[in-house]
């Protein structure tokens, strides 16, 4: 991937938090790009890592500060290129590492701008500095490169020369420079990377706030569409009601004039004889038998009408459910129902038609059972356990899993039910 320049050393170093994780010589690294490794502790995430560049004598030279991803199974992106190479030769300067000031290209001090997303900032805070971390991996060399000892100079008495006072002053002056220099660049870096790192959370923010923000439209969205079925649902109950409540009348008119012609043959009989008794008896017995099958009728429209009738309310009240959720709160909307003085009526087996006034109307959709069986004094339990016994009066003994099912008296109010004792035959009910 390029030439290295003559008596240095180049590694990959990988960051976890603020300190050096793995690292490793460039050519094992090139190997990780081309798939012959991999690093399951790095799996489906963005690894920070650091190419480095190490002089002869172990001084860190340049650092390209870059991010790489590794697949769920811990496998390097075989599509990455940033030429970490080129930027670490092309690239400003950056703080002192002991060697002098090193060539630095990160995120906000990017040479080539579109390679720009593929670098991060280090942190350059008391406590928390990768240049600190990263010059002490580099010391402790656990990679092993083969560093030189720096050559110590020792002057000879002949050639030492003590300097002019005015040349003295003049090589302070200029090491104060160059050192104000250093530290006014590593400030700047500083702010840099500061400032990228407020933008990074800046943005992250905004794309937080925008998801949640689309979110809370969707979920309104969702409960006004829901809310919308809820009312045509409600609507086409109330025409079919209304359809069915006129077929009852109808039916009802039709039982009634029946009945009255039953009547009339009942008188007739009284007075006839003979023929006439034969063929009025068995008017009667077949005016009987229509009354019988409209009276069935009626009966099958009046469970029709009252089961639909339930579904409606529990439509309704699934309406009033979502309307409360939506409402950015309960209080302004039972005020807005107290307001409009609106009356909920709604029916149960047990207690009957119950009115409500705007507060009974959030008690009760809290948690309907819990409500009802507040109003026939016993508790949710009981009431659950009377409502079967209500709707199907069968002995309830088990025995081998199998259920009696022997038909038994019913009781027809929820506060005189015995749960064990009123749900049993005799036979299962002695042995209670």
């Amino acid at each position: 991937m390029g030439s290295r320049s003559s008596g240095s050393h180049v590694a990959v170093f990988f960051f976890n938090e603020h300190q050096v994780s793995r690292q490793m010589f460039y050519s094992e690294f090139e190997a990780l790009l081309d798939g012959l490794g991999a690093l399951p502790e790095y799996s489906d995430e963005d690894a920070k890592a650091v190419y480095v560049q190490i002089d002869r004598l172990g001084k860190v030279k340049a650092c390209v500060f870059f991010k790489l991803y590794f697949d769920e199974n811990g496998v390097a992106d075989s599509g990455w290129n940033v030429p970490v190479e080129r930027l670490a030769e092309i690239s400003g300067s950056g703080p002192d590492l002991g060697g002098g000031p090193i060539r630095l290209s990160c995120r906000s001090q990017c040479s080539i701008n579109w390679h720009q997303d593929d670098l991060w900032d280090p942190e350059m805070s008391p406590g928390a500095n990768h240049f600190v971390a990263l010059k002490k991996a580099v010391q402790e060399n656990r990679l092993r490169f083969k560093f030189e000892a720096e050559e110590e100079v020792i002057p000879t008495l002949a050639a030492a020369k003590s300097p002019a006072p005015d040349e003295l002053e003049e090589e302070l002056e200029q090491g104060r420079r160059t050192k104000l220099a250093r530290l006014l660049k590593e400030q700047r870096l500083r702010i840099r990377t500061l400032e990228s790192y407020r933008d990074s959370v800046d943005d992250q923010g905004e794309r937080e706030a925008r998801i949640q923000l689309h979110s809370a439209r969707n979920e309104i969205e969702e409960l006004k569409r829901l809310i919308a079925q809820l009312k045509l649902k409600n609507e086409k109950l109330a025409q079919k009601l209304s359809s069915r409540n006129e077929q009852f009348i109808d039916l009802q008119d039709k039982v009634t004039g029946q009945a009255q012609l039953v009547a009339e043959l009942e008188k007739k009989l009284k007075h006839a004889s003979g023929s006439d008794r034969d063929r009025l008896e068995k008017q009667k017995l077949e005016a009987e038998v229509v009354l019988l099958k409209e009276q069935l009728s009626r009966r099958d429209i009046d469970l029709a009408y009252r089961d639909e009738r339930e579904e409606q309310l529990r439509a309704e009240l699934e309406e009033l459910k979502e309307s409360l959720a939506e409402s950015s709160g309960d209080e302004g909307f039972i005020e807005r129902l107290r307001e409009l003085e609106v009356v909920y009526v709604v029916y149960h087996p047990g207690v009957g038609h119950i009115t409500m006034n705007a507060n009974d109307i959030r008690d009760y959709a809290a948690n309907p059972i819990a409500f009802v069986s507040a109003k026939c004094f016993v508790t949710p339990e009981r009431y659950k356990a009377w409502l079967t016994h209500f709707e199907s009066p069968v002995c309830q003994h088990q025995a081998s899993g199998k259920l009696c099912g022997k038909k038994v008296d019913k009781v027809s109010t929820p506060s005189e039910f015995e749960p064990g004792v009123s749900d049993r035959c005799e036979e299962h009910g002695a042995m209670s």
